[in-house]
């Protein structure tokens, strides 16, 4: 009995040792797996102005402790001063961060952030230093699209990095790492989704790139979520990580300023290969038009896509990939599908906030306020052995749009009766084409404009253009002022312009309306110009003094609304031409002066002299809003001023003469 009991006692001890044998074995594979799931991140961090930010998105990285499976490498540049003391203002200083430390900050001396020669040298050590079986590399500061690129160094004269110097980086860190591999390209700055340089990424071994079609807000993408994610799930896919780069910088850049203009996406690089040939034959296409006299369709076209970044008169001239196919599908309608279609392949992931018009994920490079200076950023743009047709189309279009002028000659301007009726087949002066994108049948419909009668509710403004004048015809604004003339002084006060105004491009003839209202802010009218719009809202700008300081009031007006959000305020571009990356909250307390430009008269000169004036100061309290009101005065009726802005296909501008009428 005793040696059966000894027997099945060995038996089940033999066969607890397999199972732990097997366990052993098992827990042994799983830690060889996350072993091998390690994740290198390199962050060519260029402070400038954004140092702040940049130190914080530091803090978001080193909130994650991760140990081994992520390596975090950081190249600090490009700030006269930081912060976060380990890191030395006016040099380069490399960082490895692990578990909320600095590992180790080694000074890498004094370079511009915006050579390629420093991005290269940063790339190769950490390629090398640090193998892992996934690599991302993030490029972090100010972007300024495909003719200004990324990374501006204010220690040395905001030098940037182009997209053909980072081409010329990643083409040396070939040459000394063959086998090298990035599986994620990441642009944490404004504009940098752009055509030209996912094309030049993908001639690259490089599988994904996640960037920002519009502006980004200083706080930029957040860290602590994705890298949370990928520390808990080091093999999670690359395409799953891109996701979660997009979702948690949308979440979090809503959760901080709800009013905010948002995109960011993900590209699978490898279908950008597939895309680029199409496109070279859609740029052919396009530059067969303007060279066979068809230029006002093609910048017409341009002048009614939305620009990325685009503020009063200044921009980089990035609009949406997408929108371009749409607008100029009608001068070859099955290129421009297949092309739609391998683009919509090429997006992993994109997305927006409401207020804008449909992102495709990547935008591309159209030239409009930067044709004149196009020449300064030619070099950077040199991509001819990757996409030579656009690149040769951007830059004749650039040239044909700076060397013309042309001087319309408008007739019959004059006031609309309120109470009548005006027939014609009138659209918007800015629009273009009939065609739209159908996403269910992934081709081009169309949709006909169709004649209609302008019911003259209110007062309105007429002129009448002939074929020649609408050949060049690019799109119509008009401008309201108010008289403010005495006995000393002829002058006229600037309220704005008004984009409501509406072209029969078979007859010619001009309409815009004019209800006799105006946006009015404290209790005073102020000027205001229209930003852009779309089907859900439409955003204004109001020049004015916050605390002392010039910028302008953002104002959102819900689409055919009367009553507009202020949202901040924002002085558009600095003194280098960069996109100022985030919108001032207002606080209480805060004084707004509204700034009016005066038009006025001088002895022994031609033209109208201009100034500017301060209106009344109003303190600023949660919840004003602008409301357009009604100006008119019955009894002491005020002297206004209409005139039509015609803008030609050049860039250029005639106004029309002026149209006296009564509030």
């Amino acid at each position: 009995m005793q040696n059966k009991q000894d027997e099945r006692l060995a038996k089940t001890m033999k066969r607890m040792y397999l199972y732990l044998l097997v366990l052993l074995g098992l827990l042994l594979l799983v830690n060889a797996a996350a072993e091998a799931e390690a994740t290198t991140v390199l962050v060519y961090l260029c402070g400038t102005d954004l140092q702040e930010d940049a130190c914080i998105d530091l803090v978001e990285m080193a909130e994650v402790e991760a140990g081994d499976a992520i390596n975090l490498v950081v190249l600090a540049g490009g700030a006269r001063s930081w912060d976060l003391e380990d890191l030395k203002g006016g040099s380069r200083t490399l960082a490895v961060i692990r578990d909320g430390y600095f590992e180790s900050l080694e000074d890498w001396g004094r370079a511009s952030m915006g050579s390629p020669d420093s991005l290269e040298a940063f790339l190769r050590y950490g390629l090398t230093e640090y193998p892992a079986d996934r690599t991302m590399v993030i490029l972090w500061n100010h972007g300024a699209g495909s003719e200004g690129g990324v990374c501006f160094d204010e220690t040395a004269n905001d030098d940037s990095l182009t997209v053909s110097e980072i081409n010329s980086a990643l083409g040396s860190v070939q040459s000394s790492l063959p086998d090298y591999h990035i599986n994620i390209f990441g642009c944490d700055a404004c504009m940098m989704a752009t055509y030209e340089m996912a094309s030049m990424l993908s001639s690259h071994n490089i599988d994904y790139y996640v960037a920002s079609e519009e502006l980004e807000p200083g706080t930029g993408w957040y860290y602590t979520a994705w890298m949370n994610m990928l520390k808990d799930d080091p093999a999670i896919s690359d395409e799953e990580l891109c996701r979660a780069i997009v979702d948690s910088y949308m979440e979090e850049g809503l959760k901080e300023n709800p009013d905010d203009f948002l995109t960011l996406s993900a590209v699978d690089l490898a279908a950008i290969r597939e895309l680029r040939p199409c496109m070279e034959q859609f740029a052919t296409v396009i530059s067969s038009q303007v060279e066979g006299g068809n230029l006002s369709m093609v910048r017409r076209g341009r002048s009614r896509m939305y620009t990325f970044g685009s503020f009063v008169d200044a921009s980089w001239d990035m609009v949406d990939l997408g929108a371009v196919l749409d607008t100029y599908a009608q001068f070859d309608t099955p290129l421009a599908t297949e092309a739609k279609r391998l683009l919509n392949k090429a997006i992993v992931c994109s997305a927006q906030t409401d207020n804008l018009d449909t992102c495709s994920g990547l935008s591309i490079l159209l030239p409009q306020d930067t044709a004149e200076s196009f020449d300064e950023y030619r070099d950077g743009l040199e991509l001819t052995g990757i996409i030579p047709n656009w690149v040769g189309f951007v830059s004749s279009y650039a040239e044909v749009l700076t060397n013309g002028h042309y001087q319309f000659a408008p007739t019959q301007t004059g006031l609309v009766s309120s109470g009548g009726e005006v027939e014609g087949s009138f659209t918007p002066s800015s629009f273009f084409s009939s065609l739209y994108w159908n996403d269910e049948t992934e081709d081009y419909s169309e949709a006909e404009a169709e004649d209609v009668a302008i019911d003259m509710g209110a007062q309105g403004f007429t002129a009448t253009l002939n074929a020649e004048d609408l050949d060049y015809l690019d799109y119509v604004e008009g401008m309201l002022m108010m008289d403010i003339s005495d006995e000393e002084i002829t002058g006229y006060v600037d309220f704005g312009t008004m984009q409501n105004n509406l072209v029969d491009w078979n007859t010619g003839t001009v309409l815009s309306l004019y209800d006799g209202t105006w946006p009015v802010f404290g209790d005073q009218p102020v000027p205001l110009y229209d930003q852009t719009s779309n089907d859900h809202s439409r955003r204004s700008l109001i020049p004015v003094k916050l605390n002392g300081e010039y910028t302008y009031l953002v104002v959102v007006f819900p689409s055919g609304g009367t009553e507009g959000r202020i949202i901040g305020a924002n002085a558009g571009y600095d003194d280098n031409g960069l996109p100022i990356r985030s919108v001032t909250r207002l606080h209480p307390g805060d004084e707004i002066v509204p700034v009016y430009t005066f038009y006025y008269e001088e002895e022994g000169e031609e033209d109208l002299q201009e100034s500017e004036f301060d209106g009344t100061p109003v303190i600023w309290q949660e919840g004003m809003t602008v409301t357009y009101e009604d100006l008119s005065d019955e009894e002491d009726p005020i002297d206004m001023y209409f005139c039509f802005i015609f803008n030609d296909i050049f860039g250029e501008y005639t106004m029309s003469e002026l149209i006296s009428f009564e509030l």
